[in-house]
């Protein structure tokens, strides 16, 4: 594969930035936005650049993803001195442009969201969802007939929305910075009590009614316990922080990192019967089997 353009395509597909055959690549050294494989139409999740002029070189990512790659199409050890340097120079302004392009797109976001949520209203308190998960509408509001969820930092600040459908399908406002962000599904967070994080909203509904004196927060999924769990302890260094995974690996896995680098307790689902049904992979689910023996 002597063409740089596809050595290029499959350095990002390696790294797990994987265009759509659709998308073709563009190496004129400026930022270009492209849709994944998994993109809706319409949707760009993913960024690159390419250079041709010596040494070719290029970085691309996922803004859904976090992935990213930088690749030089020679080894670092047969570069110039000149080469190094100018790549070096190079790395350092894109760096920062794609700071700023980020950051664009997380104030687009963010400005999205405030719109929706003013425009939305109260969630029905017999909205499918909610119906079946067993739980209050709380501080969720409702647009057409999806929940409107808020997903904030711990100054309160919203940056995004996390919506979920009738049928309990979910999707976050395109844009928007999660990482370290989360949903205040049962208090507010503050150093004076202790602070559970779940990983959904239905889970930290469910666990905020069943330990009132407790603050809960959704981290939104898995992968980002360690974020909202690091940023609380960052925050407040005495509080009292229990992490709440879903019972499936990737939550054990994640929960149990989050637990040890934020330094907090860990809720483990290992005292619950073992002849558990399979449906039942969080603690909204055991609540939901404890009330009624059924799937939610």
């Amino acid at each position: 594969m002597n063409n740089p353009v596809e050595q290029f395509r499959a350095a990002l597909a390696d790294a797990g930035v994987i265009l759509h055959p659709s998308a073709t690549i563009r190496a004129d050294g400026v930022l270009h936005r492209a849709r994944s494989t998994d993109d809706k139409p319409g949707k760009v999740s993913c960024w690159y650049r390419l250079h041709l002029d010596a040494p070719v070189a290029g970085a691309g990512g996922s803004w859904k993803s976090g992935a990213s790659v930088r690749w030089c199409s020679k080894r670092e050890s047969s570069l110039t001195a000149k080469e190094r340097a100018e790549l070096a120079a190079r790395i350092l302004r894109e760096r920062a442009e794609a700071q700023a392009e980020q950051e664009a797109r997380h104030r687009d976001a963010a400005a999205r969201a405030l719109r929706v949520w003013n425009d939305s209203a109260p969630a029905a308190a017999r909205h499918p969802y909610l119906d079946r998960k067993g739980i209050a509408p709380g501080i969720a509001r409702q647009c057409g007939g999806a929940l409107v969820l808020p997903i904030v930092d711990l100054a309160g600040t919203l940056h995004g929305l996390q919506f979920i459908a009738e049928d309990g399908g979910k999707k976050f406002l395109s844009g928007m910075a999660k990482q370290g962000h989360f949903i205040p599904s049962g208090g507010t967070p503050s150093p004076d009590r202790p602070l559970w994080i779940a990983e959904g909203h239905a889970t930290a509904c469910t666990l905020s009614a069943l330990q009132p004196g407790v603050v809960v927060i959704a981290a939104c999924d898995a992968g980002n316990l360690l974020s909202v769990a690091t940023e609380a302890r960052k925050r407040w260094s005495g509080i009292d922080l229990v992490i709440c995974p879903d019972f499936d690996a990737i939550g054990r896995q994640k929960g149990q990192e989050a637990a040890e680098k934020a330094r907090a307790r860990i809720m483990k689902p290992d005292r619950l019967p073992s002849d558990l049904p399979a449906w039942v992979s969080d603690w909204n689910d055991w609540q939901q089997f404890r009330r009624q023996g059924v799937r939610s």
